[in-house]
């Protein structure tokens, strides 16, 4: 028997990797006689450059200024034969950089626009960002700003930052200063979603609260995103970027770096998906192991691991999932390729002792599962 694992993070405890490498080992100590392979999954969001590392894509790390100010050291992938860059957002401008708290109205994306000059720097023709994990609700503008943009208000003075509602001041925008590299460059955003920019479901109203935009407040930035959209779009002498797909993601990222470069956007686990050739791979395979920190409705959305077991249902294969929590029903679940799943609590545990112990938990409950599938080899 032949088992693909592909797992994405589970939250807080496990990379993708980790995960994958504890379930083979669990696959190994069972009574199932397998020959187990892995590959690291991601959406566009924390764990996309884990999932694209690899032979060619070499790993780099360089200073970048924080989302509120202060320097990070942040991880990036660089392919030199094929010039390609990968960033993720969250490497830079992530909730880890919240210690202190979060406040939408300093947040700058800066330090993306950082790694792009490293990435052009190192010779990148092609820069994919992986905008999930953001902290930010500034439209791009702090990304540009580090690219050579600059800001005015109506007194022709400079806005000293330009994020959150201070978007509504800027009122000229000087792209002159533009690093003239970006001219030869092309930028893919790898997003985990397709918000458009304004509106209903636009990036302040539905993802602003957990960024620390207040209930009170959502108007006041949707209406700064939609003001800088404008004044943008008029300084690049192109249309508004309003109601585009995916410019919502990551607090407006398409917004700002579309007036860098050429900018399109993809679904962050299809550039994963075809980038590990999971087709071949879960052909390949007699039975698909995949598994996330929370199994939820966001899932059923065909994020990550839900995706997997979509593209092995349509191939005839069997899955198992493995979670750290299980909000969905087995229907809901079986309606989305997925065989069997397994909650990896072991017993009563507050959060903190379930992510403590989670390559336990997962370790043990996996060994389960593999004996399971052993015994019915038996009774078959």
């Amino acid at each position: 028997m032949n088992i693909l694992v592909a797992c994405d993070k589970f939250r807080g405890s496990l990379t993708a990797r980790e995960a994958n490498a504890t379930i083979l080992e669990a696959l190994a100590s069972s009574a199932l006689n397998a020959n187990g392979t892995d590959v690291a999954i991601a959406d566009g969001g924390e764990g996309t450059l884990d999932a694209l590392a690899g032979a060619s894509l070499a790993l780099r790390t360089s200073p970048v200024k924080g989302p509120f100010n202060g320097t990070i050291d942040a991880p990036w992938g660089f392919d030199r034969a094929a010039g390609r860059a990968v960033i993720e957002m969250a490497r830079a401008a992530g909730h880890a950089a919240a210690t202190g708290g979060y406040d939408p109205d300093r947040a700058t994306s800066a330090g993306i626009g950082d790694l792009i000059r490293a990435a052009l720097d190192a010779g990148a023709r092609e820069i994919i960002v992986a905008v999930g994990g953001s902290i930010t609700v500034d439209g791009g503008a702090g990304a540009l700003e580090a690219l050579g943009a600059r800001y005015f208000g109506a007194d022709e003075e400079p806005v000293v930052l330009p994020a959150g509602r201070a978007l509504r001041t800027v009122e000229t925008v000087d792209l002159s200063g533009l690093d003239p590299r970006l001219a030869e460059a092309r930028i893919i955003l790898a997003a985990d979603v397709d918000n458009p920019l304004v509106g209903q479901n636009g990036a302040a109203r539905v993802f602003g609260p957990q960024k620390g935009v207040p209930v009170d407040d959502i108007d006041a930035f949707d209406l700064a995103l939609a003001h800088f959209d404008r004044h943008l779009a008029t300084a690049r002498g192109s249309g508004v970027l309003a109601d585009t797909p995916f410019a919502g993601a990551a607090g407006g990222m398409m917004v700002g770096l579309s007036a860098a470069a050429p900018t399109s956007a993809v679904d962050g686990f299809s550039l994963i998906f075809e980038h590990h050739r999971l087709n071949e791979r879960i052909d390949a395979a007699d039975l698909v192991v995949t598994g996330e920190g929370s199994l939820d409705g966001q899932s059923l959305s065909g994020k990550g691991p839900v995706a997997v077991a979509r593209a092995a249902s349509a191939m005839g294969k069997p899955v198992l999932a493995f979670a750290g929590r299980i909000a969905v029903s087995p229907d809901e679940l079986a309606a989305q390729g997925i065989t069997a799943a397994f909650a990896i609590g072991r017993g009563p545990a507050t959060l903190e002792e379930a992510l403590k112990h989670a390559r336990a938990s997962l370790a043990a409950t996996a060994r389960a599962a593999f004996d399971s599938v052993a015994a019915g080899q038996r009774l078959a």
